[in-house]
């Protein structure tokens, strides 16, 4: 059954402007029907609408939905390459279960990310919306504005890995053993170009493992989706 995000109270939801008229015309669907709700922040309900009236749409909450969630948070932080695959990787990615998304631009980037941002973070977070309602997920993931990779490697310490195309042993699993099984982690996917012998230094300097993802070289946006697929 699709879901709609609401605004919860207590033993009420509350859906209003563009969800609710997708919700009440395009769904058709009319009081007395029964729907799921989530509020985006890990509550999930199946409830009944009582009330619709134009771009509002209120309801009761019937019974809560135990939601599954994977033992590992995953921060991704990678170097879009277009927005086609942008788009591709939040879309896939958050279905996948990644908890965060942390866009970054590297000395080869060649996808101006900072000069679209601002026309297109409505789009993106529309998209990860739509995710998290197609694979019924009750949280939706945190988009943040893009940084430099020397500003995100910087941040207070975290446990994190590096996918890298000259690593050759290294493996997820071993990245993952080596940081002691930590509960949260970011894994880093570089541009089309690949990371420069700079920036892997300066990862290693900040404590980020470099991994590999196996013996071919991947597409960027196909190296996020196999790295996330593998970690989750």
């Amino acid at each position: 059954m699709p879901q709609y995000l609401a605004d919860i109270k207590e033993k009420e939801f509350f859906i209003e402007n563009e969800e609710a008229h997708h919700l009440t015309v395009v769904a058709r669907r009319n009081e007395g029907d029964e729907i799921v709700v989530f509020d985006g922040k890990g509550k999930q309900f199946k409830a009944r609408i009582t009330r619709v009236q134009k771009k509002f749409v209120r309801g009761t909450l019937l019974s809560p939905i135990e939601i599954k969630k994977s033992a590992l948070s995953v921060e991704l932080c990678f170097a879009p390459t277009s927005r086609n695959t942008l788009e591709d990787v939040l879309d896939k990615c958050t279905q996948l279960g990644v908890t965060s998304f942390q866009p970054i631009y590297t000395t080869r980037s060649e996808y101006d990310l900072l000069k679209k941002w601002d026309g297109k973070e409505d789009r993106w977070h529309q998209i990860i919306l739509s995710a998290c309602k197609q694979c019924s997920r009750g949280e939706v993931p945190v988009l943040h504005a893009p940084v430099s990779f020397e500003k995100c490697a910087a941040q207070p310490e975290q446990p994190s890995l590096l996918a890298y195309e000259a690593e050759e042993t290294h493996t997820l699993a071993w990245g993952l053993e080596k940081l002691e099984n930590p509960k949260q982690v970011r894994i880093y996917i570089g541009p089309a170009g690949g990371w420069t012998d700079e920036e892997v230094v300066m990862a290693a300097h900040y404590g980020i493992l470099p991994v590999t993802l196996g013996p071919h070289i991947l597409r960027a946006e196909t190296a996020c989706i196999s790295a996330c697929a593998k970690l989750l």
